[in-house]
């Protein structure tokens, strides 16, 4: 009887151990997307910052008029939120 239960608790040691990992393998799958992501975020920030410092204000706002005439009502809707977020944080400063 005593055999068996050793034979069991090794039997559950090793599923356990093969448990475990399973859910490493998958966080190091998850760690290394995220570091993916990350890095591929932080190039395009990169890319879109040199874009303005290569095209200036001029070149923003003809970026900015050029996507109002093609979508006016989302730039209205962002002019818009914009607003509202910049008047409740100066709201709280007055305060």
């Amino acid at each position: 009887m005593e055999n068996l239960n050793e034979s069991e608790s090794e039997r559950l040691g090793k599923r356990a151990a093969k448990q475990i990992g399973i859910a490493a393998d998958v966080a190091g799958q998850k760690l290394d997307a995220a570091v993916d992501y990350v890095e591929n975020t932080r190039q395009r920030a990169k890319q879109t910052l040199d874009n303005v410092r290569q095209d200036g204000w001029k070149g923003m706002k003809e970026k900015v008029m050029e996507y109002t005439r093609t979508d006016p009502f989302a730039a209205l809707l962002i002019a818009a939120s914009a607003g509202l977020i910049l008047g409740w944080l100066t709201k709280k400063t007055r305060r």
